[in-house]
């Protein structure tokens, strides 16, 4: 019978089993889930109930059938009772809540894809951590996680710690991305109720604690993953990523707007890939053009964060799961100038609303 008799009763005969059944869409099987709180084996018979899944009819049927099928292969039962109750009726939403143990919640955002956002955030915790700061990095690009390649943290997978999914450390971050527990070569197909309720438990229901900022990768544009963000937690202060294409520009303005018009703070803007240090001629190209950013940012009265280089070496390193901002070089410095920048807007954001209050 049960080893844990009182709090987990799964007898032994169905533990293996019920771990070869992995939840459809994710790398976790369901033991590991721990959605299993009840598996009873008594001759031919066997009973196993689910904790409450909120999911739709196919995957309740795909779970039902793979279940069904791991404990007739593994004990030769013949008779078999699921139950996967239904989750009760959510609460009436009562807006953001913070996420207990953090200080700031930082999003970084770009209203369109390809300028660099993505590695910006990674190079951004870095730099955070490198001023003494304890930093954790969640990537809500949900249909393209891009953090456990830039962290060099593929192979790792989340543990379960009670209620609280266990976050990956790498590189001094606390770490956490639907890319620990999505194959990589599957691709996510959900709709707006599932993104939302994924958003949601990844920012609540991840042990990040203690942290002093909580860097938030966002997918690009401004969908539901950045309205739902902006529903579940209070934003500290959001930084905008474009470069001075004028097509990169315009999209900034949105991804500014969006956050105004929820009552979230702009730390600023940065422009990114704002120019290009040819190593052979010691001479600097500016690819995408230059110097419109900071205007914007005074037409927007946001600040104006900086300019981050288009460097191949910040490329090769995030290929390689080291992001440049660890390193003490001439790479480092731009993120960690910017970081400093971020920091000093924070602490003076807070500082105001302090004599406001």
């Amino acid at each position: 019978m049960s080893h844990k008799e009182d709090e987990f009763p799964i007898d032994q005969e169905l533990e293996a089993p019920l771990k070869t059944v992995f939840y459809p869409g994710f790398d976790l099987d369901i033991m590991a889930m721990e959605l299993v709180s009840q598996a009873r084996l008594e001759g031919n018979r066997a009973t196993i109930t689910l904790r409450p899944v909120a999911a739709p009819p196919e995957v309740r049927e795909q779970l039902k059938k793979d279940i069904a099928q791991a404990v007739m292969q593994a004990t030769g039962a013949s008779d078999i009772e699921l139950q996967i109750p239904e989750p009760a009726p959510p609460k009436e939403h009562e807006g953001p809540r913070p996420i207990p143990g953090v200080k700031w919640v930082v999003p970084v955002a770009s209203g369109k894809g390809g300028v660099g956002k993505s590695t910006l955030s990674v190079n951004l915790a870095m730099g955070l951590k490198a001023l003494g700061l304890k930093v954790g990095i969640l990537d809500l690009d949900l249909y393209g996680p891009s953090m456990p390649l830039m962290l060099g943290a593929e192979r790792a997978k989340p543990a379960v710690a009670g209620d609280k999914i266990s976050t990956i450390s790498a590189h001094g971050l606390k770490v956490m991305s639907v890319g620990f527990l999505v194959p990589k070569e599957q691709a996510l197909i959900w709709r707006g109720p599932l993104v939302m309720k994924a958003v949601r438990q990844l920012l609540h229901e991840v042990d990040w604690a203690p942290l002093d900022v909580l860097v938030l990768d966002l997918p690009p544009g401004t969908g539901d993953v950045q309205i739902t963000m902006t529903q579940e937690v209070p934003v500290s202060g959001a930084v905008v990523v474009t470069t001075p294409q004028d097509v990169a520009l315009a999209d900034a303005v949105k991804g500014v707007d969006m956050f105004k018009s929820v009552g979230a703070p702009v730390l600023g803007i940065v422009e990114n890939m704002s120019y290009f240090m040819c190593p052979d001629c010691d001479s600097r190209h500016e690819i995408f053009g230059h110097g419109s950013v900071e205007p914007l940012c005074a037409q927007l009265g946001v600040p104006f964060l900086g300019e981050i280089p288009l460097d191949p070496e910040v490329r090769r390193l995030a290929d390689e799961g080291r992001p440049a901002a660890a390193a003490d070089d001439e790479h480092a410095q731009p993120y960690l100038q910017l970081a400093q920048r971020v920091l000093e807007v924070l602490e003076q954001s807070g500082q105001a609303q302090a004599e406001v209050g």
